[in-house]
This record gives structure tokens, C-alpha cells and sequence, in this order.
């Protein structure tokens, strides 16, 4: 059959139609596709336009049709929709997109990047593994949220952990498990640390910064984590105040280190040098003085040891005395009357020099003690016992006299002014008796020896 010529016109004309058609739906970046329209939001797509490419690691799988921008002040942002054209690709929930661009001045595209897998060490303190699929949790505000599940985890040596990690982990072992966060908007740092925990009878996978602070919930409305892009002009200026930064550094430095302050350090170095070997040698010295000194060190420890000796065989005569039956309740008796009499004597006692007066007496019952204990280790004659015993007996009767003439003294009536004196009498009789005392003492110790 032959064509006419009006019918090979027609035929041309729908030709070039449909090929403008195309055209201009390449040129908007409409594709022919029956997938499903993805709308995200961007704060900024720095120029991107309708028709780029959306890629998935690294390979094209769709592009944009879209771009629109909503101005509402502070919360103004741009609305992009893109499809995917290929057969079968499908986008994790909480994948990020980010507006890459293919070197310094090619085309810009829509990146898709799937969530990554990461890893967690964990002190191998327990002796059971995480299951796949048990829930990742992590505190984000002031709650508890789970945020992915774990995939895999293994025994392994703790020389293994990173150098960032080493501090976290002490034992030999350590957990190394791998998880997958899929909560959108959710942004960790690089580095985590995690441990095991049970919440409501379900075991899981608790993880926190290095710093253990609290990370922001992310409210969002979209399935995927948008990652906003930087401008070349941000970048530019965040390298310049950098620069700045370094700059300022640099001048302190050279402040710090002019020529008058590198002397001081130089000098200090020397003098420290001198120090250190001043200290070296008198650390040798001393040393030296130790080894030379060691005999009479000795000697001193050993006369040390022999005066805890000696003030042993004191408390052992002391208390030999005192355990005496027939000693005991004298003893006691001794000290309650001394009491009341102490008591007594307060009203009065300000006639005489009450610490010169004390001083007398304490060194008199010092000497009598001291030749009491050294009766006490040399006899063992039962009528000089009987006789002490008497003594003490007749002490404490006229203890209970005096004490009970001065309870009439300081009644009313009494002749205080009297007793004054007599007090002053008797400590000067006291004084001399202190010396009394110390000849007595001096020649008990010299018949001891002799003896």
C-alpha cells in the first residue's frame, strides 16, 4: 500500500511530538516510572535541580523530579520528591540522605546510604552472648528508647579493642558485638560503649557516648536520617576561623617565647641539672652516713627495746602489788580517801604555790615508787609485806581524819587562816622532803648495786 504524502507528514509530526514530549520530561527530570513518589525535606539543597541523579552506594538508581522551596520563616525549608527507577531497590528505614557532588565543580546528586553496621565492646564479665535481633537500647532526653537490634557477637582478645576503647575494657576478653541502629534521625559519634542489661526479663544491649551524656531525641516526621549539606562558603569560612584560631595560637606562643623567657628556660634547665646532681650526691652521702651509722643505730634500737623492757617489769610490779589480796582493797581504800581529801583541800589550797607545791610531792611519790618497786623485786619477806599492809592501813585512818577535820574547817566557824599556815609549813616541809627523798632514792640504788 502506498502512503500518501499528508499521511508520512502526520506520521513525522507525531514523531517529533513525542520525542519534544520526552525531552521536555528529561529536561524537568520526570522519569516513566510507576514507583512510588519519596518526598523529604531539606533545609538547604545548595543548588541542586530537578533531573539529578539519586544513587545508592555509589550506583544510579533513581533521580529527582522535584524541587520546591516553603518559606515559612525560621521553619522555611525546601521540599524535595524523587523516585527510584530501578527494579527491586528498596530503602531501609533510617538510611541517610545526603546532596553529594562529584568532584570540586561536577554534578550534584542525592546520595542513599543504608544504616552501616557497628561495633560495641564490652568487658567479658558474663559468659553469655547477645542473640541476633536482641534489642539495642540507649538514653536519648531523660528515657530509655530502643533504638536497633544486634546483629552478630564474638569472643575476642582484648588486645583487639581499639586504642580509643582500651580504657573501657579490662579484662583479657572482651565482647565484640555488632548492631544496626534504625531509629530515623538518630546521629551517634563514632566511638560507644555498651554493657548488658535485663529490663523487664528482656536481655539487652545498652549503649552511651564515651562521656555518658544524654543524646537528644530526634522528632521527626520522615523514615530517613537527613544529613544537611555544607556550603562551599561555610566551609570556607569555618577554614578561616580556623585560621584565625591558629594564628592567635601562633602569636601567644612567640609571646611566651621571646628571647628574655627562652634565657629563663635555658637557665632553669641548667639549674635543674646542677640540682639533680647536687641530690645525687647527697643521696650517696647519705647513704654513705646510714652504712657508717648502722652500729650505733643498732645499739639505739637495742636500748629502745631495752626501756620497753624495763617499763614492762614496771607494769608487771605495779600490777603484782595491786593484785595482792591483802594489798587491793587497801590500795582502793587509799585512793577514795586521797579523793575526799583532794576535795577538801580546794577551799584552802590557794594559801601556797599549788604547781610548786604539786611538782614537791609528785617527785616525792616518784622516789618512794621508785625504791617500793625495787622492794617489791627484791624481797620476799612476808613481815615486811605485813608491815607496808599497816602502813597503808594507818595512812587511810589518818586520810579519814584529816579529811573530816577539814569538812569542819571549811564550815562555818572554822580557822582557815590556821590551817593557811600550817599548809604553808608543810610544803616547805614537803620541798624538803623531796630532796630527802632523792638522797634516799640515790642511796638505795647504790646499796642495790652493791648488792
Amino acid at each position: 500500500m502506498k502512503m500518501s504524502p499528508s499521511f508520512k507528514v502526520g506520521i513525522l509530526t507525531l514523531t517529533a511530538l513525542t520525542l519534544l514530549l520526552f525531552t521536555i520530561l528529561w529536561v524537568k527530570g520526570r522519569a516513566f516510572s510507576s514507583a512510588e513518589r519519596i518526598e523529604v525535606h531539606f533545609k538547604d539543597v545548595n543548588g541542586m535541580r530537578p533531573g539529578s541523579g539519586v544513587q545508592m552506594m555509589g550506583l544510579r538508581v533513581g533521580q529527582v523530579e522535584e524541587i520546591t522551596p516553603v518559606v515559612n520563616g525560621e521553619s522555611s525549608y525546601v521540599k524535595m520528591k524523587f523516585v527510584i527507577t530501578e527494579q527491586g531497590i528498596e530503602i531501609p528505614k533510617a538510611s541517610m540522605l545526603s546532596i553529594q557532588q562529584s568532584g570540586l565543580i561536577g554534578e550534584q546528586f542525592l546520595e542513599i546510604t543504608p544504616p552501616r553496621v557497628r561495633s560495641v565492646y564490652i568487658p567479658d564479665n558474663s559468659k553469655e552472648l547477645l542473640s541476633y535481633n536482641t534489642p539495642v537500647e540507649i538514653k536519648l532526653d531523660d528515657e530509655y528508647y530502643d533504638v536497633g537490634n544486634v546483629k552478630k557477637s564474638q569472643v575476642m582478645s582484648s588486645n583487639l579493642v581499639p586504642e580509643e576503647l582500651r580504657s573501657f575494657v579490662k579484662t583479657s576478653y572482651a565482647y565484640k558485638v555488632d548492631y544496626v541502629v534504625n531509629l530515623p534521625g538518630l546521629i551517634l559519634p563514632h566511638f560507644m560503649t555498651g554493657k548488658i542489661v535485663t529490663v523487664d526479663g528482656v536481655k539487652k544491649l545498652r549503649i552511651a557516648p564515651l562521656d555518658n551524656t544524654a543524646l537528644p531525641y530526634p522528632h521527626q516526621t520522615s523514615p530517613y536520617t537527613i544529613i544537611e549539606p555544607m556550603r562551599i562558603a561555610d566551609f570556607m569560612d569555618l577554614q578561616y576561623k580556623a585560621a584565625e584560631s591558629l594564628t592567635e595560637t601562633n602569636r601567644i606562643i612567640n609571646e611566651l617565647l621571646n628571647d628574655s623567657m627562652v634565657a629563663e628556660l635555658r637557665q632553669s634547665v641548667t639549674n635543674f641539672k646542677d640540682l639533680t646532681a647536687q641530690a645525687t650526691t647527697t643521696l650517696a652521702k647519705t647513704e654513705k652516713l646510714v652504712e657508717t651509722s648502722k652500729n650505733d643505730i643498732d645499739a639505739m634500737l637495742w636500748l629502745l627495746s631495752d626501756v620497753s623492757n624495763n617499763f614492762n617489769k614496771l607494769a608487771v610490779n605495779v600490777n603484782g602489788i595491786i593484785g595482792d589480796e591483802k594489798f587491793k582493797p587497801a590500795v582502793y581504800e587509799t585512793a577514795e580517801a586521797v579523793s575526799n581529801l583532794s576535795k577538801q583541800l580546794s577551799p584552802i589550797i590557794g594559801a601556797v604555790d599549788a604547781k610548786e607545791f604539786a611538782e614537791d610531792l609528785n617527785a616525792v611519790m616518784k622516789n618512794l615508787n621508785e625504791i617500793s618497786s625495787s622492794v617489791n623485786r627484791m624481797t620476799k619477806d612476808e613481815n615486811l609485806k605485813t608491815k607496808i599492809s599497816t602502813s597503808i592501813d594507818n595512812l587511810n585512818v589518818t586520810m579519814c581524819e584529816v579529811s573530816t577535820a577539814l569538812e569542819t574547817i571549811n564550815g562555818e566557824g572554822g580557822d582557815k587562816d590556821g590551817l593557811k599556815q600550817i599548809i604553808n609549813d608543810t610544803s616547805s616541809t614537803v620541798s624538803n622532803l623531796k630532796k630527802f627523798s632523792e638522797k634516799l632514792n640515790k642511796r638505795f640504788l647504790l646499796f642495790r648495786l652493791m648488792f
